[in-house]
């Protein structure tokens, strides 16, 4: 039940509205188009490439000490290598960035650093180490900044997997009602995933069916195969504990169709 924050590029490099932005290289534009490249190759499903991209505008950001490039080609690097199957890799990606870069970054990408690598550590199995930098990261955060969301994600996900589906299911139905208008889509549907994974664990299958569409319908609508495939998988698994066999069959068969969608994209 991983979750898969947005990949953060120009807008975050160019400055976010409202927000001061800091003096960067005057070179500091060809991290961007590689970035952009980047991102085109990630929503075409091609992770290898993306990744080279992302790798290759990192070192060039470098190169030019450019923090707000290394923050945020490392965090997409880092997102790439998740998605991969590699969040070891990915969380040394994140701990490279020296503390001179951190200290020159602007608020939202720090944010996005810190969840990040919060996230990595319960993929790990690190989950002392995960709730650690989550509250560190909740004390920081006010409550409007942009990551709030990510963070009560976060964790309502920990609590189910501690088996406290009762406060993940209020948690995660707590942040869907506050940022349903206005929060991140992709944390909304992580969310929406959460509490129907929570609503399957105490029984109640019907609340879990419409928690697992309203996941799908917003990952169908950002276009994000491998959360597709994780709602299908999930709905699936919520119609054969409610006993419809034939939606259970129907979720089946659209996640087949994903997967080998996935992988004909793969190996071309």
């Amino acid at each position: 039940m991983k979750l898969f924050g947005s990949l953060i590029l120009a807008m975050v490099l160019a400055g976010c509205a409202g927000e001061k932005v800091r003096e960067r290289p005057p070179r500091a534009q060809q991290v961007i188009d590689l970035g952009t490249q980047g991102q085109s190759a990630y929503a075409k499903g091609d992770l290898p490439r993306a990744g080279r991209l992302f790798e290759q505008a990192l070192a060039d950001a470098m190169r030019i000490e450019d923090s707000e490039g290394v923050a945020v080609m490392s965090i997409n690097l880092a997102r790439v290598r998740r998605e991969s199957g590699e969040s070891a890799g990915a969380l040394k990606i994140l701990e490279a960035v020296s503390p001179w870069h951190r200290g020159n970054l602007n608020a939202r990408s720090a944010q996005e650093m810190d969840l990040l690598a919060a996230v990595l550590l319960a993929d790990l199995d690190r989950r002392d180490d995960a709730l650690a930098r989550l509250q560190a990261l909740r004390d920081r955060c006010q409550a409007a900044c942009e990551t709030a969301i990510g963070i009560d994600s976060l964790q309502a996900r920990l609590l189910l997997e501690e088996g406290d589906a009762g406060n993940a299911v209020q948690l995660a139905s707590a942040a869907i009602e506050r940022f349903r208008s206005h929060g991140n889509q992709l944390e909304l549907a992580n969310l929406f995933r959460v509490q129907g994974e929570a609503h399957l664990a105490l029984g109640d299958f019907q609340a879990a069916l419409k928690s697992l569409e309203s996941a799908l319908g917003i990952d169908k609508s950002l276009s994000q195969p491998a959360k597709i495939a994780q709602d299908l998988e999930a709905l699936a698994r919520a119609a054969l504990a409610a006993g419809d066999r034939a939606a259970h069959a129907g979720y089946l068969a659209r996640l087949e169709e994903v997967r080998q969608a996935r992988a004909g994209k793969t190996s071309r």
